[in-house]
């Protein structure tokens, strides 16, 4: 994200020294877009009243505004809570250091990135391929039925997920039950090397995180004597050893989460729904994400 970056750096200097100049990116970008974030409103129309609706465009037009509406509601929420994760890395970071507090924001981080991969990563590219349908539903022309259900279910299993009881398993729909971090992470698709530094960078968490090795060893020592002994821990040296330990797997984990958003932020804009609208995003270049060419190109393809 080219445009933003040296801004960001002057403005976000600590976010900057702690993950980069992308963690100051990722600051600024998500600060830009939620700005208005509090001002919205998503509104949508009840099951039975859906069903009376009758005329075919007129129930596609409904079904890709609220498709449109889920989208943007669940990219704003991701937004928000990431930059609330990053604070927390960030506040643990400023003296004096907290390298525990980190790790727990830091999990949550890349526990975040994941399940909005999962639940807004194919959400661009979806609307990309089926850009004529789409626009055609959205203006009240389209007499066919195109439904993405599948995108439709991880919409709603953003917003709505949760560890179901026992009445609930029984009654509750598919999209309603969360899935362990572990799935989350599969689901990516990374090579082997790529999802082995994500599975270790997610344990060594875990580790901190928890009564473990990994977790206590920082606070004591073994002497000469053989006699145990408390040890006061540098956190802010224990941050920085960590951050470059897993750098590349934090860095993927923070462009994954504030990506997988603007993306879905900045393709919906290129569809007739104000509602859906995010202006901010156009000030942004991301043309050097991969996944932005690909669907500038599918659009520019299916346009007549």
């Amino acid at each position: 994200m080219p445009i933003g970056r040296s801004v960001a750096s002057n403005q976000y200097p600590l976010d900057e020294e702690l993950f980069g100049p992308l963690g100051a990116a990722a600051k600024k970008l998500c600060n830009d877009l939620t700005k208005e974030a509090h001002r919205r409103e998503y509104r949508f129309i009840p099951n039975d009243v859906f069903a009376q609706l009758g005329d075919p465009a007129r129930m596609q037009q409904v079904y890709w505004q609220e498709m449109f509406l889920r989208a943007h509601w669940a990219a704003t929420l991701n937004l928000l809570r990431h930059e609330r994760w990053q604070d927390g890395c960030v506040s643990a970071y400023q003296e004096p250091a907290n390298f525990f507090s980190f790790a727990a924001n830091l999990r949550g981080l890349v526990e975040a990135a994941l399940d909005a991969q999962y639940s807004l990563g194919a959400v661009p590219m979806t609307l990309a391929e089926n850009y004529n349908s789409i626009q055609a539903a959205l203006q009240g022309t389209l007499n066919r039925a195109v439904i993405c259900s599948d995108v439709e279910d991880r919409l709603i299993h953003f917003v709505y997920a949760r560890k179901l009881d026992k009445q609930e398993q029984d009654t509750a729909p598919a999209s309603h039950r969360a899935l362990e971090p572990r799935d989350y992470r599969n689901g990516l698709g990374l090579p082997d090397m790529e999802r082995e530094r994500f599975r270790q960078l997610y344990d060594d968490l875990c580790g901190v995180c928890h009564p473990t090795a990994v977790g206590l060893g920082s606070l004591w020592d073994t002497l000469p004597t053989g006699a145990v002994q408390l040890t006061p821990l540098d956190d802010r040296a224990a941050i920085k050893t960590f951050y470059e330990q897993h750098k590349e797997a934090i860095q993927f984990a923070l462009s994954l989460s504030v990506t997988t958003s603007a993306l879905c932020l900045w393709t919906m804009n290129r569809f007739t729904i104000p509602d859906a609208r995010c202006e901010p995003i156009e000030k942004w270049d991301l043309s050097d994400i991969p996944a932005w060419k690909k669907i500038t190109a599918k659009i520019a393809n299916a346009q007549p």
